[in-house]
């Protein structure tokens, strides 16, 4: 299949996916309109934040392409977006650049992944231009100064990540297929610098800036969350607002604590738009909907995972409001980043682990 023929049936496809999703449909005939592929890769970090285990297997195309091409093909050949994400530095795997050559193959989709910035060398940057696919980069800094930077990355790199910024940001074209924000993943150690960080943003050149607050995997990482200082992370929030606005800066930022915010009632579509995905073929739908015991092991196509028992329980119970993610998701919601449970990710948790990230 040629590439035009590829980005029409991609823009077929997300039509149908969005009106399917609008009529609350439990059984889907579209595919997702993004997958996340998880490459994990070797981290020259150890951020504060971070998700990953101690030890992990690194991501091999070889053998994901063995055991999954057959099925995902028809998913990549629809989507418009594939998010290579994962634990770690996609860029710095030995075959980073077969890697993505092979994701380039199905040039109608956006690529996006995101970096801690020290992998994204000029002659990545180079070569990710001259494929000539659609990128989005998220560079993942989270600080201005080097000292915050090293707390929240424990590792001495904020001098080489700037010099690659500034790179990239030299050589892409205007308007061009490389986009690339940067990320700001706040906690207690650098939300002071959120407003300076969009200042920051705006001078390299950057499209825009991304600021969640960070969720919770260990116990260790559960006092570095903006919900036990709400009052100063309100204020820089508000402030970074400002900031933005005043430099035309596109700026992405999380709900403040101590306010009303209009409840968004409407439904969260991601149990219909996206699919995320393991090297061993495990499937959840995202990092809020919990566990789903899904797998794309033994199934004759992606149809019988993504019509499935646990996608069609998540779409129905959250049409019937049984399973109501708003309750928890605050990017679902705003108005439940005052709660706890919110910032707490319980995936793989029993109900007695749960309890015991819950106390205050």
């Amino acid at each position: 299949m040629n590439q035009n023929n590829k980005a029409e049936l991609s823009a077929i496809n997300s039509a149908l996916n969005e009106k399917e999703y609008r009529e609350k449909k439990i059984e889907l005939s579209s595919y997702p309109q993004a997958i996340f592929v998880q490459t994990d890769a070797p981290c020259n970090h150890d951020c504060i934040f971070c998700s990953r285990p101690e030890a992990y297997a690194h991501f091999d195309l070889d053998k994901f392409r063995e055991d999954f091409e057959e099925l995902l093909t028809p998913v990549f050949e629809r989507v418009s977006r594939i998010n290579l994400t994962g634990s770690g530095e996609l860029l710095f795997l030995p075959e980073a650049k077969r890697n993505l050559s092979y994701f380039n193959s199905f040039s109608h989709a956006e690529k996006m992944f995101a970096t801690n910035g020290s992998s994204l060398t000029p002659k990545m940057t180079d070569h990710i231009l001259e494929s000539g696919n659609r990128y989005l980069i998220h560079v993942s800094l989270h600080a201005v100064s080097e000292g915050v930077h090293e707390i929240m990355a424990k590792a001495k790199t904020h001098q080489v990540v700037m010099e690659n910024l500034r790179y990239a940001n030299s050589v892409r074209p205007d308007n061009g297929p490389l986009k690339i924000n940067l990320i700001f993943v706040a906690t207690t150690e650098n939300i002071r610098e959120l407003p300076e960080f969009v200042r920051l943003a705006s001078e390299l050149g950057a499209d825009g800036v991304v600021a969640y607050y960070n969720y919770v995997y260990r116990m260790d990482q559960k006092r570095i969350s903006c919900y036990f200082a709400q009052e100063e992370t309100d204020e820089m929030i508000r402030s970074a607002k400002e900031a933005g606005e005043e430099l035309g800066i596109d700026v992405a930022l999380p709900p403040v604590f101590n306010s009303e915010h209009g409840k968004d009632t409407s439904l969260c579509n991601e149990a219909w738009s996206q699919v995320m995905v393991n090297s061993h073929g495990d499937i959840i739908s995202c990092d809020v909907a919990g566990d789903s015991n899904e797998s794309l092991k033994g199934k004759k196509s992606f149809m019988d995972v993504w019509n499935g028992k646990y996608y069609r329980k998540l779409r129905e119970n959250l049409v019937n409001k049984k399973f109501d993610c708003a309750s928890f998701c605050w990017r679902a919601n705003p108005n439940v980043a005052k709660k706890l449970r919110s910032h707490i990710i319980t995936r793989g948790r029993s109900p007695e682990e749960i309890e015991e990230f819950l106390k205050e």
